[in-house]
């Protein structure tokens, strides 16, 4: 289970869910320099975009490897930030798009434990925003038709399954915890032939967090926020094939299960998690 190649005849799904409430205006300190919750998330996802297209890049060009929907949620609404309307689109068709881009310090890990500062450009696919309220469960119910009817159609059935990712800094404004749980499951529970659909949940921590955790245990969120502790209990726990991955980006020793969810995490950290399902099994033919 979760083995199957990423090719052309077997293309894998990627979902990304943006937060764009009120509450994504607050600012934080990345790298040294100050930008809002709006800001950050923009960079990331269009870090993993960015990543994507890159994989799908060969000699003779770019292939399909990648079925992505991008959806944005905020006040009562859900809608597309890629297309016109909600839906899976290949993503060799962004290549023909004039994207801005943005320079960025990132700090990375180099292999003897020191600290190093790279500018990269990043592709600026998803504007931020930030205004009104956090409809997450109408975002579940959309993210769930979308999922199933990928993994209904034929040529999918034997493919990779899906990865979903929200990404968040706050609790839901329709729906109670034990409702978002719930439609966090019908989703996990979608799949294909080699699996069911994994959930993954970006929390962004509230001002002051001190905590931070990426791929945790169950057990050590319990400690955190209610709303970290939902996300927790939403996400998915992740499969052997992906325990050493997690393990990789904790860079400690500790024992599985591992969850599919981010915590307070650096920018860099979101950038290695949600490559997940990218730098664990990229396309090979």
């Amino acid at each position: 289970m979760y083995t199957q190649e990423i090719t052309r005849c077997h293309h894998a799904a990627i979902v990304i869910a943006i937060d764009q409430s009120c509450s994504m205006a607050d600012r934080l300190y990345i790298n040294g320099i100050e930008l809002s919750k709006a800001e950050m998330v923009s960079l990331v996802a269009g870090r993993l975009i960015d990543e994507l297209l890159l994989r799908s890049r060969r000699d003779d060009g770019y292939r399909n490897y990648y079925d992505i929907a991008v959806i944005g949620y905020r006040g009562e609404e859900v809608y597309p930030l890629l297309s016109k309307s909600i839906g899976f689109i290949p993503v060799v068709s962004l290549t023909e798009r004039d994207v801005a881009k943005r320079t960025f310090p990132m700090r990375y890990n180099m292999p003897k434990g020191e600290q190093s500062l790279f500018f990269e450009d990043i592709s600026i696919w998803v504007e931020p925003r930030a205004e009104g309220a956090t409809p997450m469960l109408k975002m579940l119910t959309t993210v769930y038709k979308l999922v199933h009817k990928w993994c209904s159609e034929p040529q999918n059935r034997d493919s990779f399954p899906p990865i979903v990712c929200n990404i968040t800094d706050g609790e839901a404004s329709d729906g109670t915890a034990e409702q978002l749980i719930e439609a966090a499951e019908l989703i996990r529970n979608i799949g294909t032939e080699d699996g069911n659909t994994l959930f993954v949940n970006v929390h962004l921590s509230p001002n002051g967090a001190t905590q931070s955790a990426i791929f945790p245990r169950p057990n050590e969120m319990i400690a955190e926020s209610r709303h970290a502790q939902t996300l927790a209990k939403m996400s998915s726990t992740l499969p052997d094939s992906f325990e050493w991955y997690a393990a990789k980006c904790r860079k400690d020793y500790a024992a599985p299960p591992f969850l599919a969810m981010s915590y307070n995490a650096s920018i860099s950290e979101l950038i290695a998690m949600l490559n997940i399902g990218t730098r664990s099994l990229p396309p090979t033919l």
